[in-house]
């Protein structure tokens, strides 16, 4: 879908969204590594449970996911029900809003905002016994505080330097010593950089026969709670045979916490949603040598039949929310060290050298004067009118890794300022997120050229709109790509009782069988809720001022003006629509299933609601000739396609061609996976791939996803492993809903049939509104890549002369896909970081360590939004930092988002 985000930077430790996310909050059990019950005691699953949360309910009943599954070619299973139950809300519990200023003064404002309401929720145990967005830390166990509270002075005492951080355990207490350099170190597959590359093979372990007959037999108990000659060892089970994961763990390339959630489970659970590791062969060649037993047929049974996603779920919020006890104390003390860095940065312009000298003293970076944080100078070899320059022979180099917008646009600023860059990349094919699929045409073309029987589409991020991708489109014309307009047009078919309608949500009129008649206030209520926040909006961001008056919209400056005070940063979009008199209903059927295609995540009541006006603006369900374009149709005379985005004219191979022209002149390394990443005495970062192959640099930008990061780059620290650990993905919640898989398909009897050839000549999307026997709601999406696939030949092909091309998420109950004409599956876990307090406070937090020891973070996860002009323009606030220049000084508007993400990441 058309990756347009909600890019608000207001820390959300509140909303009225009812403990959708509470299921945080009923995971009451001890963080212990040992501690590996597979009790089958189950979770709230926020797509398929009803929720009744009042004002001081802090469990709700846990649900597991019993919807029926799909079995897709190579024998891939998506859960086809995704939907949201009716759900009972609690008013407004804690709400903060924070951001960063262009001005150290407005900075600790912000700092001191958050740290007060966060300080006062942690005093006060709010965040323990309400419900509040994201923020449900778990209470200790009878009274006590377990291992990771009952540590957590002593680690804070260790990031202040008042105490040194024993060397032969980590914080877990898990052995820590190094493994051999070899490949079995970066074997596993990670979740890592974007969204999987398909379907994967199974990961079958090659295991000799008589190995397998001398390996023990082990009891299930065994694997779950490790005892005898096993205690303390983290063990995994896979086609009955029992691993031992200990000295991996630390090395895990995608994180030590996602692995951690795995021990005592059966991978084959977490090899079938997270289908990276089937991609290549590394996953089944590092665990053959770390096999120690196996287990009998009943017990494998058992073990596979036991690792079911609510097991996931929960495990995986036990190890989340032992980093959010440790961000809850950051987020608290973030006035202060602001404070701290303005006074030294304040200090070091008058005095450098005593800047320096105090930098030194301070456990958190000071921008320009922490070591490492400095900008590299160099020589001007090449033109200096934005050309290009040449790199010198002593120009300072840097390594990048990741390969996605953000890791690509870094280095490209870099290398056309006339730095040395190497950019790595884990997976064989650089892109990130932006994937591409190849469709095969060669049955309505069967005369044309070979290379005219495929088309290249694009299957991920198809489409953006320039006014507020300002930087992006800087880069296109930059590189001189060319871009075309892409009329989109969503329809939504709705069967939920009490709401049977359908949706063109481009067309304003009330057509027969419209949701526009059947829920007619409530589209004027929402209508009015967004004009309410607008004006607020425009007030406290003096958006009406006169030095103002000629900016254009923009997604960075919420925090501008006195932003940082505007009761719409605090309020949900959801709450005011609620307040207003608006209906449940149509926040199910409507707007959320219309804005999960587009942001490929269905909890959509934390947003903010400073966001309704910017997606009104891109992605309306009000149409105006502002942001559609009218014609005439069989149904009305002012039928609308929405007209604000835009997509590469040759599609597919239009991204393919943005991201070679980044890495132009750039030592790119794919398929090559980063294991360790060492800062030398000397300042020096010593880059260690899987190949044992190493690199000295003076600078390394992480653009990977955070779990990633901390098990790169070892030697962290604790301030840096908590902010890490603690951003929240959707596949976090719901690994194994439709949502996080897709089937590409050319099964056009997946719509209705009465709608079937109008929609597969002119809607993007079709969603699909369905009620299940359980009283749960479905979303189904499918995106039609036959209408939002640009290119020669394909967008102006009449239906009965193309295939069709469609990719499937969440399929409605009874549904199938012909698996002869299922053409490929995608997968995107570890893709998409959720809108949540958590994440917010995270990215606030990280320019207490960006550029420390030379080293930066930039991607998705480090913006207060997931988009591809703000993953790229996290990438240029880096560079910059390093030393390079803005590459687009022409345009006063793009400028001016740059300076306005800089502030907010801090550097």
């Amino acid at each position: 879908s058309s990756h347009i985000q909600h890019t608000y930077t207001a820390t959300m430790i509140a909303a009225a969204r009812g403990t959708a996310t509470a299921s945080n909050a009923t995971l009451r059990s001890s963080c212990k590594p040992s501690s590996r019950s597979l009790a089958t005691s189950r979770v709230l699953s926020r797509h398929q449970c009803r929720i009744f949360a009042h004002r001081n309910a802090t469990n709700a009943t846990r649900q597991t996911n019993n919807a029926p599954s799909l079995v897709y070619a190579g024998g891939r299973k998506a859960n086809n029900n995704t939907g949201l139950r009716s759900r009972h809300f609690s008013s407004l519990r804690i709400a903060t809003s924070t951001g960063r200023a262009t001005n150290n003064a407005t900075s600790t404002v912000v700092g001191c905002i958050t740290g007060c309401v966060v300080a006062g929720a942690s005093v006060t145990g709010w965040y323990n016994n309400t419900s509040v967005a994201h923020m449900e830390a778990p209470p200790s166990s009878a009274g006590k505080m377990d291992k990771e509270t009952a540590s957590l002075m002593d680690e804070v005492m260790e990031f202040l330097g008042l105490k040194e951080a024993p060397e032969s355990e980590d914080k877990d207490g898990n052995d820590n010593s190094d493994i051999s350099d070899s490949d079995e170190d970066s074997a596993i597959e990670d979740e890592g950089e974007g969204t999987g590359g398909g379907p994967g093979k199974p990961v079958v372990v090659p295991l000799d026969p008589e190995l397998v007959d001398s390996l023990p037999t082990l009891p299930l108990y065994q694997v779950q709670n490790p005892s005898g000659d096993y205690s303390g060892r983290l063990l995994v089970s896979h086609d009955g045979i029992v691993y031992d994961v200990t000295e991996f763990v630390n090395h895990h390339p995608g994180g030590k916490d996602l692995l951690m959630t795995a021990t005592g489970l059966d991978l084959g659970h977490f090899f079938d949603n997270y289908t990276v590791h089937g991609n290549t062969d590394k996953a089944a060649g590092w665990l053959a040598s770390m096999a120690v037993g196996k287990l009998s047929e009943t017990d494998a049974k058992l073990a596979r039949e036991g690792t079911t996603s609510a097991i996931h779920v929960e495990r995986r919020h036990k190890w989340l929310n032992k980093a959010r006890r440790r961000i809850i104390f950051i987020a608290a003390t973030l006035p202060v060290w602001m404070t701290v860095r303005s006074c030294v940065r304040f200090v070091g312009w008058f005095v450098p050298p005593l800047g320096r000298l105090l930098a030194l003293l301070v456990p958190v970076t000071v921008p320009g004067l922490t070591r490492g944080a400095e900008p590299l100078s160099i020589r001007a070899d090449g033109s200096d009118d934005g050309e290009t320059r040449a790199v010198a022979g002593d120009a300072p180099s840097v390594a990048v890794v990741g390969g996605g917008i953000a890791g690509c646009g870094t280095a490209w600023a870099l290398r056309r300022s006339g730095f040395r860059v190497t950019l790595f990349e884990a997976r064989e094919q650089i892109s990130g997120n932006a994937r591409t699929f190849d469709w095969d045409f060669s049955s309505v073309r069967p005369d044309a050229p070979k290379e005219e029987q495929t088309v290249k589409s694009c299957c991920s991020v198809t489409a953006w709109p320039p006014l507020f991708y300002k930087n992006y489109t800087c880069l296109l014309k930059e590189l001189e790509v060319e871009t075309v307009q892409n009329p989109l047009s969503w329809f939504l078919n709705s069967k939920v009782p009490g709401a049977v309608g359908t949706l063109w949500a481009a067309d304003p009129t009330p057509y027969e069988g419209s949701l526009r008649n059947v829920l007619k206030k409530d589209f004027a209520i929402y209508d009015k809720v967004v004009r309410f926040s607008d004006s607020v909006c425009n007030l406290f961001t003096f958006r009406w001022a006169p030095w103002r008056r000629n900016d254009s919209p923009s997604m960075y400056d919420s925090h501008t003006g006195i932003g940082l005070l505007n009761p719409m940063n605090m309020v949900p979009l959801y709450s005011l629509f609620r307040l207003m008199g608006g209906s449940e209903l149509w926040w199910q059927v409507v707007f959320t299933p219309h804005y999960t295609a587009s942001f490929l995540v269905d909890e959509l009541r934390p947003f903010p609601a400073v966001f309704g006006p910017m997606i009104e603006a891109q992605i309306p369900l009000h149409p105006t000739k502002d942001n559609a374009r009218s014609f005439s149709s069989t149904r009305s005379e002012n039928d609308c396609n929405i007209t604000t985005c835009q997509t590469w004219k040759d599609a597919g191979k239009g991204i393919r061609e943005v991201f070679e022209k980044l890495t132009k002149d750039i030592d790119l390394r794919e398929n090559t996976r980063i294991r360790e990443v060492e800062v030398l005495p000397n300042g020096k970062k010593r880059i260690h791939d899987e190949f044992d192959n190493t690199m000295d640099v003076d600078r390394v930008v992480f653009a990977c996803p955070a779990n990633a990061v901390g098990n790169i780059y070892k030697q962290c620290g604790w301030l840096a492993n908590t902010i890490f650990s603690t951003p929240v993905y959707a596949d976090d919640h719901h690994p194994d809903s439709g949502h996080m898989h897709a089937v590409l398909h050319s099964d056009g009897s997946v719509i209705e049939e009465q709608f079937r050839e109008d929609c597969l000549k002119r809607a993007s999307n079709y969603v699909e509104v369905t009620e299940t026997p359980d009283g749960s709601i479905n979303i189904e999406n499918q995106y039609n890549f036959g209408v939002q696939t640009a290119g020669f030949g394909v967008y102006e092909l009449p239906l009965d002369k193309k295939p069709v091309m469609l990719i499937s998420h969440a399929l409605g109950e009874g549904k199938s896909i012909d698996e002869k004409l299922v053409v490929g599956t995608a997968n995107h876990a570890r893709a998409h970081p959720l809108y949540s307090g958590w994440n917010v406070m995270a990215m606030l937090s990280l320019r207490l360590v960006q550029g420390r020891d030379g080293i930066y973070y930039c991607s998705n996860w480090t913006t207060p939004g997931n988009c591809h002009d703000m993953s790229f323009l996290s990438g240029l606030a880096c560079a910059h930092a390093i030393g390079a220049r803005y590459p687009f000084e022409e345009n006063g508007e793009a400028k001016k988002d740059f300076y306005r993400l800089r502030d907010l990441m801090g550097i």
